[in-house]
């Protein structure tokens, strides 16, 4: 109890008064001045506290008092810092391939400068094995993109719309185009990611449902070996457009279709979201 009463006292001190000071801890004021009454009993009925005009000022053993209760209340801080902290030892994110390279380095790199001694495992996956190992508990985070994800027992937050790009050569016909539709495949050589992921599994489903024919040549599991292939003239690709950014020797073509609405999503257990780490984590992918 004696701590409840150190951080009004506290509080009355940065306040200036009472009122504002019941105000800032949404407590009534009566509450206010009681706590600070059971403080003065506590440590023999010592004035801590004196009126003058509508401020309350420290008495000289007030001052003595508060110079203590800094310490402890920032040693009580530190103390739940530490503990929450020392809980989790290791955070494992599962991911799919496009998300690990190019848009979690930079949120890393953020969570690393708060938490530098949180190891953090990146594990590579399809989608289908990231929602499994989450629900079994082998993954505290995925990286995702999909239509929105929803699961009674776990959390999705939606980070993005993603756009999607048709990846060809700098001389293919397709540049002259303002965007690709799925017609536009007809006939096309195409290379695309391994099966399991969603975006892969998306187009192809549009072509069967449109009766477009095309060559399927290439099932890369690496984006940059994708690229490569395109680059050397082997088919057209199919990838996110935030992975295409900066690649002179390749070029993205919006693709234009109105039921494609996939987005990056973070996922995690309902039960496992609270605790510093984890929420500081969740708000860097809120933010980015």
């Amino acid at each position: 109890m004696e701590l409840l009463y150190f951080k009004t006292f506290a509080q009355v001190v940065k306040s200036g008064n009472y009122t504002r000071a019941a105000y800032a801890l949404d407590y009534a004021q009566s509450s206010v001045t009681t706590h600070i009454q059971k403080l003065e009993e506590i440590y023999g009925g010592i004035r801590l506290l004196e009126r003058h005009g509508k401020s309350m000022e420290l008495t000289p053993a007030g001052e003595l008092l508060y110079s203590y209760v800094e310490k402890m209340l920032s040693l009580y801080e530190e103390s739940h810092q530490r503990l929450s902290t020392q809980e989790v030892k290791t955070v494992r994110v599962g991911s799919i391939e496009t998300l690990a390279i190019y848009e979690l380095p930079n949120i890393l790199a953020e969570f690393k400068k708060k938490y530098p001694d949180v190891m953090v495992q990146i594990i590579p996956d399809s989608e289908e094995i990231i929602i499994e190992k989450i629900y079994n508990k082998d993954l505290d985070f995925g990286l995702i993109i999909d239509k929105p994800f929803k699961s009674e027992r776990i959390n999705s937050l939606s980070l993005k719309k993603q756009a999607m790009q048709v990846v060809v050569p700098p001389d293919h016909a397709f540049t002259k185009e303002d965007f690709i539709t799925i017609d536009d495949f007809k006939n096309e050589t195409i290379i695309l990611t391994e099966e399991g992921c969603t975006y892969r599994a998306y187009l192809l489903k549009q072509l069967e449902r449109n009766h477009i024919d095309f060559t399927l040549s290439m099932e890369l599991s690496s984006i940059e070996t994708i690229k490569k292939a395109i680059q050397n003239k082997w088919g057209v690709g199919f990838l996110p457009a935030f992975s295409i950014k900066g690649h002179e020797e390749v070029v993205g073509m919006p693709f234009q279709d109105e039921n494609f609405q996939f987005y990056s999503q973070l996922l995690y257990r309902k039960s496992s979201s609270h605790g510093s780490v984890y929420q500081y984590l969740i708000s860097l992918f809120q933010k980015a």
